[in-house]
């Protein structure tokens, strides 16, 4: 099976509750979304080649060459295969056949927008980092719709026993009445699954208003931290 895929790099986490973690990241092309404070614009649609290090190859990839990628990127402080986008589960198919021909951890980045992909591929993913959009982050044309699709992606990875986090991106028009609905909703599910606010980087938002929106949610749910972008703050890919 073949993907688009954008760049294949070896990097430190820079996001959620694995900051910090080296990994091999896999970064597909294609996205539903339309983020204003995407990092990754280049990615959402179809690229000509993929970037591995300083070598370029024709798009699409076959599942092998990726593999090959992986291990001539592997360190010793390498812990995962980080699935990021673009989307990735646009390509849960390929996932599947990735994950059926390696042996270390697979840690998905996601926006769960895809409730029925994420349950092709749950039996397969360690670790999933699920996004929820807020409607300031004007993503989408439905945010009802997608929210939705959100929490049932969250329920389904979760309910497959594989570690799950959610991170919101605050930007300064968030208020805690444009995270209540993500915050009742994961309640809904667990309000042990941890929560990370993530301060859009660059960010000149207030300490007094990200730890504000903490306490609102740390009334609902167990594990609320706040995390910025670390590898943005140490200029790291």
């Amino acid at each position: 099976m073949n993907a688009n895929i954008y760049e294949i790099f070896n990097s430190v986490q820079g996001e959620g509750i694995y900051a910090g973690t080296r990994q091999v990241f896999v970064r597909f092309c294609g996205c539903q979304l339309r983020c204003e404070y995407c990092d990754t614009k280049d990615a959402r649609h179809p690229a000509d080649e993929c970037r591995i290090n300083e070598r370029r190859i024709d798009n699409p990839l076959d599942v092998s060459v990726v593999i090959n990628a992986i291990n001539d990127l592997w360190t010793p402080s390498t812990r995962h295969i980080s699935l990021t986008g673009g989307e990735p589960l646009l390509h849960h198919g390929f996932i599947k056949e990735l994950a059926s021909n390696i042996s270390v951890p697979i840690y998905l980045e996601t926006n769960a927008g895809f409730p029925k992909y994420a349950r092709n591929v749950a039996d397969v993913v360690d670790i999933a980092a699920c996004d929820i959009k807020l409607p300031e982050h004007r993503s989408t044309d439905n945010y009802d719709h997608l929210l939705h699709a959100e929490l049932e992606t969250i329920e389904i990875f979760h309910s497959m026993d594989v570690e799950t986090f959610v991170k919101i991106v605050v930007l300064m028009e968030t208020t805690e009445e444009s995270i209540k609905s993500a915050v009742s909703g994961i309640e809904s599910i667990d309000e042990s699954i941890p929560l990370i606010l993530q301060p859009v980087t660059p960010t000149n938002i207030d300490i007094r208003k990200l730890l504000g929106l903490m306490d609102f949610a740390g009334a609902h749910l167990s594990d609320v931290r706040m995390i910025p972008q670390i590898h943005r703050m140490i200029r790291i890919p």
